[in-house]
């Protein structure tokens, strides 16, 4: 299990994500830990006890996100629910780019399988055979299309599929020619395949469609996975994103004069008569070898609208429309905070300090963050231009070392270390798997969790040729060796044992 921190280094003057620990579930000969399995009661204990044994306070915690998986996220008996009950007031949050990946997964199930199977015959024809690669290589100059290799659809990585969906249309024609030589020549049932699939007009109408509206799922996610802190952006982008995916199939009035959680996109009677699918759907459909085939016509629209109204409906399960503490985030972002008209709509965050009790419970302290509130936009000096092009966590740095609101400033900066998103997590998984290659697949977890680590200290304060190394590490390792130096014998003889056995 990987613990990442988030919070806000006053040297680096920036909110940080670090790893924390790689910790394994399972410590070696503990077959009763192993028996039970990874339950949500396991890893909440072993979170808890990671920041126990390092003297850290629980009152220290103030969120958790992780991805959305029922032992991690689940109403009942799951990690997140044992914080709520052991932790009151903390704000969880399920990951955000994880979410996004499974709505556009959902949605691109309304499609027909054989877009992705064209995908993947036409990338297992090639995979193997050096031949073929050289032989394509004719068509592609032929053709005058761009020297590149045909890519392979991920199993787990589904936003992937726009690299792969791009690639294919641009090797449309060069793929149809080649495809339709090795049919005639070699009379194979997998080129045949696939070269009836080449020449559907409609399994190309899919593919522009996907090469249109995958881009909106994967802008949002790659916005989120960002190390900056994106977290009172986070409302107002998922609104926009939902809102214009709606409009794409139903009444614009409908979705604009409503609140937004009422809205239900399955409601027929809202319906476009014409749905928007983009310019080259457009223009495809008006060439005559599509628009004489009414049934096939009728059939991709309906499948299109079953796309978007299922991805609408995925993101209103996953994301909390009517959530007051993500509207109110939005107040935190350098805009709103330094605008005079911000408070004429939000004369008080009360609200949202009261949706925040881990960070602040004191009634002494809501009434000083309360005043300098009110009077940041007379403070605040800085020129409109510069507080729109500033970083969430630098604006609020500059109030807090430049002004005397340093209470709110240090309300705002903690709120930012909320967490929201699983993707720091998923580079240190990636960095693991550049380390535990097939050559070290011997590695231990506390080896590759000290390497982990050291990388980290290392990246942070510089790089490994100017590196210094800090003299409270170098007190800790000493520390380190002497405790090991005065173990006592039969200490060592049972640290042994407990390792290899009696023998």
């Amino acid at each position: 299990m990987c613990i990442i921190i988030r919070y806000f280094d006053d040297q680096q003057k920036k909110v940080m994500s670090s790893l924390w620990e790689l910790a394994p579930l399972f410590e070696a000969g503990d077959f009763t830990m192993a028996a039970e399995g990874a339950t949500a009661e396991a890893m909440y204990d072993l979170i808890i006890k990671k920041f126990s044994d390092r003297g850290i306070p629980l009152e220290n915690i103030i969120g958790f996100a992780s991805d959305g998986c029922n032992v991690m996220m689940g109403s009942q008996n799951s990690v997140a629910s044992r914080l709520r009950e052991n932790l009151p007031g903390i704000f969880i949050f399920k990951c955000i780019c994880h979410s996004m990946h499974l709505c556009a997964s959902e949605a691109c199930k309304k499609l027909p399988r054989r877009c992705e199977d064209l995908a993947r015959n036409i990338y297992g024809f090639f995979k193997l055979s050096s031949k073929r690669q050289a032989q394509y290589l004719e068509f592609q100059v032929f053709t005058n299309s761009k020297i590149h290799k045909i890519l392979h659809p991920s199993q787990t990585r589904w936003l992937s599929l726009l690299s792969v969906v791009n690639r294919l249309l641009e090797q449309w024609n060069s793929l149809k020619l080649f495809f339709t030589q090795k049919w005639l020549e070699e009379k194979t049932v997998a080129a045949e395949l696939i070269y009836r699939e080449l020449h559907d007009d409609f399994i190309k109408l899919y593919l522009l469609f996907l090469q249109w509206i995958l881009p909106k799922f994967i802008k949002l996610n790659e916005y989120f996975q960002s190390a900056d802190s994106k977290l009172v952006e986070l409302d107002e982008h998922i609104r926009l994103m939902y809102k214009e995916l709606l409009m794409c199939y139903m009444q614009r009035d409908y979705v604009q004069q409503n609140v937004i959680s009422s809205i239900a996109p399955e409601d027929t009677r809202y319906f476009l008569p014409e749905m928007y699918l983009g310019v080259k759907i457009m223009i495809e459909t008006q060439k005559p070898d599509i628009s004489t085939k009414k049934e096939e016509l009728k059939e991709f629209y309906s499948r299109c609208r079953d796309f978007l109204i299922t991805g609408c409906k995925e993101i209103k399960k996953r994301y909390d429309f009517s959530d007051d503490l993500l509207q109110l985030l939005k107040y935190l972002s350098p805009e709103e905070a330094a605008s005079n008209q911000t408070r004429n709509v939000c004369p008080s965050i009360l609200p949202l300090m009261q949706k925040l009790p881990r960070i602040v419970n004191n009634a002494d302290d809501f009434q000083k963050i309360d005043d300098e509130w009110r009077i940041l936009p007379v403070v605040n000096k800085l020129p409109l231009y510069e507080i729109s092009s500033q970083k969430t966590d630098e604006f609020w740095i500059k109030i807090r070392d430049g002004t005397e609101l340093k209470t709110l400033a240090s309300f705002a900066l903690n709120v930012l270390c909320l967490p929201y998103s699983n993707a720091d997590c998923e580079r240190i998984f990636s960095e693991v798997n550049n380390m535990k290659t097939r050559l070290r697949n011997k590695l231990i977890t506390s080896t590759i969790n000290g390497t982990l680590l050291a990388r980290q200290a290392i990246r942070n304060h510089g790089n490994c040729t100017n590196f210094q190394v800090p003299s409270e590490m170098i007190r800790k390792m000493k520390d380190k060796k002497k405790d090991d130096l005065n173990a006592t014998e039969s200490e060592v003889l049972e640290t042994i044992q407990n390792l290899y056995g009696e023998e």
